[in-house]
């Protein structure tokens, strides 16, 4: 069996809501009622979050757009703790059942449109970590930065079955409709992991 792991809202939670709050807090006053942050920061493929998340810019290109929508005093430290806010912690029972899966011999893969900051600086240290590697969770991760690929792109999907064991049952959760709809028609999908837990 193959098993395929969104990261935000399935593997992590997420509060994206809380994190623009947060963020709000940053931006002089000015800005901050003239727009809201989710209307500044985007999400489309116009913004830079995306080309972010595309792997089309670095980390301290991304950190200067977040420094002009913000006070002057505000340092990047303070940028980061906040964008690192938006993602709880991964759950000890989430971590177990990846070990056991694994363990058990199926193909573990996580599947995640993400940023450098989110996953070098505050998810991977946390599977690094206790004595565990990352081998010890998955088989293989997919990036969006990485692989210059966005869910749900259909290319990312085909870019994921080059590694799918021949024969396999896949079960792909993710907790966006539209990323499960775009997913092959032979894979198996969940909107949570909960049932696994």
């Amino acid at each position: 069996m193959t098993y395929i792991f969104d990261m935000g809202g399935i593997l992590v939670d997420i509060d994206v809501q809380g994190f623009v709050k947060r963020f709000a807090a940053l931006m002089p006053p000015e800005i901050r009622f003239v727009a809201s942050p989710d209307e500044l920061l985007g999400g489309g493929g116009d913004s830079f979050l995306h080309d972010y998340e595309m792997g089309y810019i670095g980390t301290e290109k991304a950190l200067s757009h977040f420094r002009a929508l913000c006070r002057p005093e505000v340092t990047d430290e303070q940028i980061r703790q906040v964008w690192f806010s938006e993602l709880a912690p991964v759950r000890n029972e989430v971590k177990s059942l990846l070990r056991c899966l694994k363990s058990e011999g199926n193909t573990v893969f996580m599947l995640s449109n993400t940023n450098p900051m989110h996953w070098e600086e505050y998810i991977r240290p946390m599977f690094c970590s206790e004595g565990y590697t990352l081998e010890d969770y998955f088989n293989r991760v997919f990036l969006s930065y990485e692989l210059h690929l966005f869910k749900p792109e259909r290319a990312m999907y085909a870019e994921i079955e080059k590694y799918i064991p021949a024969g396999d049952d896949v079960i792909y959760i993710d907790d966006v409709e539209k990323n499960r709809l775009a997913a092959p028609d032979t894979w198996w999908t969940m909107e949570s992991i909960n049932a696994l837990i």
